[in-house]
């Protein structure tokens, strides 16, 4: 089964990055990113706390400014859920994060490279660290802050309805029962052909013994 996979982008400025970034940096850029990757039908991100999770588009950032189709991905959700604990517990565990070096963005990055062997846009990861580092700073990690009110660590996942999704098989399963199927209709077709040239070959015995009986009962007539 193939589950779609999306790139959420939000501006964490609301537009203000545009306007005010010439006075404060002097260049201009479009906008503060913040993403997510929505898969399962949940949306997931990394902050403060770690790995988050919660209902797509439901964050204090409200609904993204766009929304990206990366690809699709036969990863069940349990093993992606054991891969997020993974990365929740290391890389991408509570008290990592960081604004200008360890972001959601770098989270998304690596999430889209697991699932379905892609990248987020490359403008994304390379927002300048100079815009960060501005007095817009602070007021981001306001915002960061409000945006996990509304979310939940991934650990608290597993047991929601969610779980469902753990009935998916895995592509590996898959693949094995499909080889499993194969080798037993090789082997039957197998068996199949093993009886009918058994088959054959008795045929034609019964016919070799029916001639040779034949024979001999001629002989035994012109000996008479």
């Amino acid at each position: 089964m193939a589950y779609k996979v999306e790139l959420y982008i939000y501006d964490l400025s609301q537009g203000m990055a545009s306007m005010i970034s010439p006075l404060l940096i002097g260049k201009r850029i479009d906008g503060i990113w913040h993403t997510s990757i929505v898969i399962y039908g949940r949306e997931y991100f990394f902050g403060s706390h770690g790995v988050e999770s919660c209902n797509p588009g439901s964050t204090a950032l409200g609904k993204p400014l766009k929304i990206a189709k990366l690809g699709e991905t036969q990863i069940p959700y349990t093993v992606f859920i054991d891969y997020l604990n993974g990365l929740s517990e290391s890389t991408f565990g509570d008290g990592t994060y960081d604004l200008l070096k360890h972001n959601c963005n770098n989270f998304s990055e690596e999430l889209a490279h697991f699932l379905c062997g892609t990248h987020i846009p490359k403008h994304i990861l390379d927002l300048p660290n100079e815009v960060l580092q501005t007095k817009l700073g602070p007021a981001l990690e306001k915002l960061l802050k409000q945006l996990e009110q509304s979310a939940r660590p991934v650990k608290d996942e597993q047991n929601s309805s969610l779980s469902r999704v753990a009935k998916d098989p895995s592509p590996e399963f898959l693949q094995l029962n499909s080889q499993i199927e194969e080798a037993r209709n090789t082997s039957q077709r197998i068996e199949e052909k093993r009886k009918a040239l058994k088959e054959k070959l008795a045929r034609k015995e019964r016919r070799k013994e029916k001639k040779r009986k034949k024979l001999l009962q001629q002989a035994l007539s012109e000996s008479e």
